[in-house]
């Protein structure tokens, strides 16, 4: 067995108005801040209330609150010049995982003196693969805060993101490390401004990146640990949600299966199916959790074949009754009870659903093969193998 190394980069706070350090957070490591964020927060007075704090702190704030499709470069190279011309030292991102994405490249970007398509992996001198952007201009060492308000960030504690290069509409690995992420404030109050449908997608997809994540040859006894509970615990939230869509009890539920999520895939790693929502967003601008959702019970049934007692244990944290005898037949009761779930949240079941084409999905799939997630699959997987799971989807 391989080392298990496992570092949490940011300070961590979890809780009811945890929003309201922010001032008192960002002032250790700025006095002028870009706030990037999402118009829909402003239905909830949420970005006034962090635009306050700040002032409190004496933060001069500038807030970049574009209507984001999803985590294109472009977005991030407007805030990252946003960031350069206004001499901020930090860059602080709330909203759901877009925004997150592009707010931290602007902020590694900012701090390593690079524009933001050094930081595409591809693009680096062998020796610098794995790393931050090396350094082509002025370093402006800056911090990244995050508040996330969509339920989760799968790569809160990874050094890596997925950005959309907007030329080509592709999807590709952005190396951030870890060194600028200084804190995350995770309130699940800030999720009530999400629609039933978003909300109800979104944890979903949780529930997608843990399976995955427990799936995936990286796994480990404490991604084990971490992945299980998070199935556990978002199994409970999605009762709740059906129940009261608004319930804050239900949404905190939530962002603790979130978070155990995300620090079960800091040291194991997504799948297939996360390398497929992220090129069909980038390609079609659809938004991942919706795809997610749609592919979660496929890449269960995929993979019975080869993980029958760990997809048996994923149908015990889901709810269901296993007997014990046969692996194969506990395993079923998995996607079984995924789909009753997206019954009861009311969600698409087939990627058609989207006005997608299959015949589009041919790009989409030789895109997505090309990630390293997909090679930690516990049954090796090519281009083709992921458009015939396309094809179980549509």
């Amino acid at each position: 067995m391989a080392d298990l190394v496992f570092q949490v980069p940011a300070k961590t706070t979890f809780g009811l108005d945890a929003v309201n350090r922010v001032g008192m957070i960002t002032s250790q490591y700025a006095e002028r801040a870009v706030l990037v964020t999402e118009t829909v927060l402003n239905e909830g007075k949420a970005i006034g209330r962090v635009q306050d704090l700040l002032t409190k702190k004496g933060i001069d704030c500038i807030t970049f609150d574009e209507l984001l499709t999803g985590a294109e470069d472009r977005v991030a190279a407007e805030i990252l010049s946003l960031a350069r011309a206004s001499q901020a030292q930090a860059v602080i991102g709330m909203g759901g995982m877009n925004v997150l994405t592009v707010a931290r490249c602007a902020a590694v970007a900012l701090s390593e003196g690079v524009e933001i398509a050094d930081l595409y992996e591809a693009d680096r001198a062998p020796a610098d693969r794995g790393k931050p952007g090396v350094g082509r201009g002025k370093a402006h060492p800056a911090a990244y805060i995050e508040i996330p308000t969509a339920v989760r960030n799968h790569f809160m504690f990874r050094d890596f993101c997925i950005l959309t290069e907007s030329t080509r509409k592709s999807a590709r690995i952005a190396r951030t490390g870890t060194e600028v992420f200084k804190a995350a404030l995770i309130d699940p109050r800030l999720s009530l401004t999400l629609s039933h449908k978003s909300a109800a997608a979104a944890l979903l997809d949780v529930l997608l990146a843990a399976v995955e994540g427990y799936l995936s040859t990286k796994a480990n006894f404490l991604s084990d640990t971490f992945l299980l509970e998070s199935v556990r615990v978002m199994t409970e939230a999605v009762r709740a949600v059906v129940k009261d869509s608004a319930d804050v009890r239900a949404r905190t539920r939530a962002y603790q299966a979130g978070l155990l999520c995300a620090l079960g895939l800091s040291t194991a790693a997504q799948g297939p199916a996360a390398a497929l929502t992220y090129a069909i967003n980038a390609q079609h601008g659809i938004p991942k959790a919706w795809i997610a959702a749609v592919l979660l019970p496929h890449i269960l049934e995929f993979h019975i074949g080869a993980r029958p007692e760990r997809i048996g244990k994923l149908a015990i944290a889901l709810g269901e009754d296993v007997d014990g005898i046969s692996a194969a037949d506990d395993a079923a009761k998995a996607p079984r009870a995924v789909r009753r779930m997206m019954g009861q949240l009311k969600l698409s079941s087939r990627l058609r659903d989207f006005d997608l084409n299959l015949d589009d999905m041919v790009d989409v799939t030789e895109t997505a093969a090309d990630f390293e997630m997909v090679r930690y699959s516990p049954v090796p997987l090519s281009a083709q193998d992921l458009y015939d799971l396309v094809k179980l989807a549509f």
